[in-house]
């Protein structure tokens, strides 16, 4: 729409706001047919669901209060079969032991000869009731109807069950009742203003029981003229409930009236209830929900126009009404006589198709009736639009490379250009679907006009498979030619009879450009020359013999394709190469032609034989990683089943000896012993926790160092006294030479190098028979680098030695010589913790050993020195005097809370304890000072960790209270965790277990 600039000055809204209206309008209406549709729904189940109640209740009346007698006839029926004789003498007496209970229920016997025993015993003639032996005898148990009786204007209802003696039917009990009863209860029902009407209908005959009398006993037959329509939807319902079936529905009679019915089989054979009602009372509520919903939808329809003004829509398109599709024209006989004699100039089309270009309505002219035509035509109503079954994708079955052609040219207007002065024939080939193949269909259109605008397209539909199939081949061939002519060094037609070649493409500045070629007879000859100049010596037999002619033939009668690889020596270098046949179709006098290229495969061939070697060189290394898998995973088992062993014992003992120790409370020096030796067991334990720990570090690789100055005497003669009780248990002699140490204090890693030394004496120690000797000497060496000594600790013993192969692998982890004992604790661990450190100092580590002589491990480190030396008395940390000292213990586990509280306590300081860093915060933020000396941090706590409550404290605005000392005391015993206390604002880093002197070390730092 464009914008008018005008007399009014209105604007026309944009073309989204358009499609913004129009996408909503169509949402609403979707939805909204969508809701209407399932309401009604659920409306039209309830309508139908109060005609089944009442079709239940009104069934079991019918079988209760009228048809119950079935049973009791049956009873009388089983009472009387299998007798020998059935004549009235001598069934009178078992009839007289029954009289009371036959009179009672009017039950009657009709024997042979249409002879009646009536229920008081008199013997009567059935001709008076309508009824004979013969009629009721032939089938089972019925129920009949008798529009006659003695009485005027009364019609009975007759229930029969046959009495059997040996499988033949000898007599029939049966009772008979007056239908009015029934009409009584059928009318009881006050639903829908007294309009709902109530059948009961034998489907044997088709007649029927109504709730009035004027209508019983009428056959069903008889409302089908009337109540049918063009449709025949009452005849169809009348079918379904005579089967037997049910079901509901709402049928519109002759005169357009609706009447909805719903309809069951009886409890009875052969009877139906059927109940109807006028579709304007049962479905009263279905038209109050669809006016109410017109109501609504007449509102939203408003609502969308207001919507429309709002927008001052106020250019509104008129739509120019629909253009009647134009009537098909009557083809008179001279347009048939046109049509005849087209067909007969073109005896190649399938059909013809005579088509009003304006409308698409079209007339086929048969051409040849063959099964092409019957299949296309089978796709086609006359009736309908060319151009809407020519865009029926799925109707016509076109390939889909052609659909966009199909689609630009079968269609109104391009038909109409051919009306005008050019373009008035055109060919269209298009692949169909037919008969299980894609045939190629030709379509010449022509369009015939009068001048005036007007006239009609012929369409001439014409097989052309077999010509283009033919094409196709021949494009193929053509294209497999060229593809073997571009990337090959020389092909060659060849005729395998004659063995006759011709030089298709030689390939300039190559061997194969050679003038010589054309004086070659043929192409057995070629090979035999490429074979002797190029073709390299091991692969001459080879190739001779696979590119012969019965070879070459047979394989390509196996496949399309035939190759034979080969190595070829050009200018003194060995290259590979590979000569291709293909069967390249017959050539246009019917031989066969085999096209043959020779194309050099060397780059490829050498990566795939670089690829192949590759891959054996992988296959290999993938083969010894999985050796060493294997044995890593053996020893790692080793060391699982070594560190359960090594865990289990000193637990064992703590175990064992605090059972002890609680048995004998009152025996001191019991207790006394029992508590030293938990003591080493935790000892123990701990330094087992600590190697495996490290272990997983090193692998890891976050095994950091620390160092810091530090004394080496203090170092050696503190291992001197960790290893002191250890030496006396095994009366091993332990000789400390130290004299060659002139420069005490380094800078170094104090724990590592501690660590590393207790691990190599340890294990001397384990190793050593008792009365045996264990040796350390120290020895510095100058160096020409300065403020750097060089240091050699050597480690002796006298022990049981190590065997050349384990020497070999002493330093991996989880590795135990074969030989020794498993009594022998230890993982196989400490060496290569101890290797590790050594050479995070920058030393080296070398060992010397000989079995059942002895072990030498000497140490080497380059450490720096300390230019100035600080005075002892800041070593010698003062711990007295903490009595008094206030601490502020953070810890959430109770068990090691009143531990540490019980040690402190013990050192006369005073101690107040909170379970978590929120509680701790909270406490020192309402302090005017400083209320606690220092305070012990645990870090992992369920409500505030110590790393954010640390944050806290030191982000206090008081500054007194926010510089306290905070000393972090936690589980977390790596470099990593040290190192996040202190970024976090602590000031010391203690690892559990807290040593009871580490503590108060710590502590006197602060106080």
């Amino acid at each position: 729409m464009k914008n008018v600039d005008g007399v009014h000055g209105e604007k026309v809204m944009r073309k989204d706001h358009l499609f913004f209206a129009i996408v909503l309008l169509v949402v609403t209406a979707v939805v909204f047919l969508f809701v209407s549709q399932k309401v009604l729904k659920i409306v039209e189940d309830g309508c139908y669901n109060r005609l089944r109640e009442y079709a239940e209740v009104a069934s079991n009346e019918f079988i209760m209060n009228n048809l119950h007698y079935g049973g009791t006839l049956q009873f009388v029926a089983d009472a009387l079969s299998d007798r020998a004789d059935y004549s009235i003498d001598s069934l009178q007496p078992k009839l007289n032991e029954m009289q009371p209970f036959l009179r009672d229920q009017k039950i009657n016997i009709l024997l042979p000869g249409d002879v009646v025993i009536l229920p008081d015993g008199v013997v009567t003639d059935a001709s008076k009731m309508q009824i004979s032996f013969e009629a009721e005898s032939k089938g089972d148990a019925h129920v009949s109807v008798r529009l006659e009786s003695d009485k005027p204007e009364e019609k009975l209802l007759y229930h029969f069950v046959p009495i059997k003696s040996h499988g033949q039917v000898v007599a029939v009990a049966f009772w008979n009742f007056s239908l009015g009863l029934i009409h009584q209860y059928l009318r009881k029902d006050k639903r829908y203003d007294r309009k709902m009407f109530v059948y009961v209908v034998n489907r044997d005959d088709g007649r029927f029981i109504a709730d009035t009398k004027h209508d019983s006993l009428k056959s069903i037959h008889d409302y089908m003229n009337e109540m049918d329509n063009e449709r025949g939807l009452f005849s169809a319902l009348v079918d379904s409930m005579l089967v037997g079936a049910t079901g509901e529905a709402c049928v519109e009679n002759y005169w357009e009236e609706s009447n909805c019915f719903f309809y069951k089989p009886l409890a009875v054979n052969h009877w139906s209830i059927v109940i109807s009602s006028p579709e304007k009372n049962a479905m009263a509520a279905i038209h109050q929900v669809r006016f109410i919903l017109l109501c609504f939808g007449i509102a939203v329809l408003v609502l969308f126009l207001a919507y429309f003004i709002l927008l001052r829509r106020v250019a509104i398109r008129c739509i120019a009404g629909e253009f009647d599709r134009s009537k098909q024209d009557d083809v008179g006989k001279v347009r048939y006589m046109q049509m005849k004699l087209l067909g007969l100039l073109s005896k190649n089309f399938i059909h013809i198709y005579y088509v009003n270009p304006e409308s698409g309505s079209y007339v086929v002219y048969p051409s040849a009736m063959n099964d092409l035509y019957k299949e296309i035509l089978s796709r086609f109503d006359c009736n309908v639009s060319l151009y809407d079954i020519m865009n029926n994708d799925e109707l016509t079955k076109i390939h889909k490379d052609d659909l966009e052609l199909c689609h630009s040219v079968f269609n109104r207007e391009s038909f109409l250009e051919m009306m005008g002065q050019f373009e008035s024939r055109k060919v269209v080939d298009m692949r169909w679907f037919i008969n299980g193949n894609w045939v190629w269909l030709r379509h010449t259109l022509i369009g015939f006009a009068d001048g005036k605008g007007e006239g009609y397209v012929l369409i001439g539909v014409e097989d052309v498979n077999d010509e283009k199939v033919a094409i196709e081949s021949e494009r193929e061939r053509l294209s497999v030619i060229k593809g073997l002519s571009e990337d090959f060094t020389l092909v060659s037609f060849i005729n395998p009879s004659t063995r006759e070649d011709h030089l298709y493409y030689v390939k300039k500045n190559n061997w194969a450009d050679n003038p010589n070629w054309k004086k070659v007879g043929n192409f057995e000859d070629r090979l035999k020359l490429i074979a002797n100049t190029l073709v390299h010596p091991d692969d001459r037999k080879m190739f001779m013999e696979m590119t012969t002619r019965d070879v070459v033939m047979e394989r390509l009668a196996a496949k399309g394709a035939y190759y034979v690889n080969y190595r070829m020596i050009i200018n003194g270098a060995v290259e590979y190469w590979q000569l291709k046949f293909v069967m390249a179709g017959k050539a246009p006098d019917a031989q066969e032609q085999i096209v043959a290229g020779f194309i050099s495969v060397d780059e490829s061939t050498r990566l795939q034989l670089e690829q192949k070697e590759q891959l054996e060189t992988q296959a290999e290394a993938l083969k010894q990683a999985l050796s060493a898998a294997q044995a890593a995973n053996s020893a790692k088992k080793e060391f699982l089943n070594s560190i359960s062993h090594e865990i289990r014992t000193p637990l064992n003992a703590v175990i064992g000896l605090t059972s002890i120790a609680s048995s004998h409370l009152g025996d001191c020096d019991r207790v006394k012993d029992c508590l030293v030796k938990i003591d080493q067991s935790s000892d123990r334990l701990l330094s087992i926790i600590n190697d495996i720990l490290d272990m997983s570090r090193i692998e890891s690789g976050k095994f950091d160092l620390n160092e810091a100055p530090m004394h080496l005497f203090e170092v050696v003669h503190e291992v001197e006294r960790d290893i002191r009780n250890d030496l006396q248990a095994k009366d091993l002699k332990f000789e400390l030479d130290c004299v060659d140490i002139n420069d005490d204090e380094v800078v170094c890693d104090r724990e590592r190098l501690r660590q590393a030394l207790l691990k190599v004496l340890s294990n001397a120690i384990k190793f050593t028979k008792e009365g045996g000797t264990v040796s350390m000497s120290v020895k510095e060496t100058p160096l020409t680098k300065s403020s750097y000594a060089a240091y050699e600790f050597r480690i002796k013993d006298n022990g049981i030695g190590m065997s050349e192969e384990f020497l070999k692998t002493v330093y991996e982890p989880f590795a135990r010589e074969s030989t020794v004992s498993r009594d022998v604790r230890g993982m196989g661990l400490g060496l290569a913790i101890t290797k590790n450190s050594v050479e995070m100092m920058g030393g080296q580590i070398e060992i010397a050993s000989r079995l059942n002589v002895g072990t030498e491990v000497t140490m080497t480190f380059e450490f720096k020195l300390v230019q100035s030396k600080k005075n002892d008395e800041n070593g010698a940390l003062v711990n007295s005097g903490f009595a008094g000292k206030r601490i502020l213990l953070v810890e959430d586990n109770i068990l090691n809370r009143e531990i540490t509280m019980e040690i402190l306590q013990d050192n006369g300081f005073i101690v107040t304890a909170v379970e978590d860093g929120d509680i701790a915060v909270k406490m020192l933020s309402k302090a005017k000072s400083r209320p606690f000396d220092v305070v012990l941090m645990d870090v992992r706590m369920p409500v505030m960790d110590g790393y954010e409550a640390t944050k806290r404290i030191r982000a206090f605005e008081n500054k007194d209270v926010a510089e306290i000392p905070i000393i972090a005391m936690t589980a977390n015993a790596f470099d990593e965790d040290r190192q996040a206390s202190f970024e976090a604002g602590m000031n010391e880093h203690i690892a559990k277990p807290v040593s009871i002197e580490k503590l108060k070390d710590v502590l006197a730092m602060f106080l």
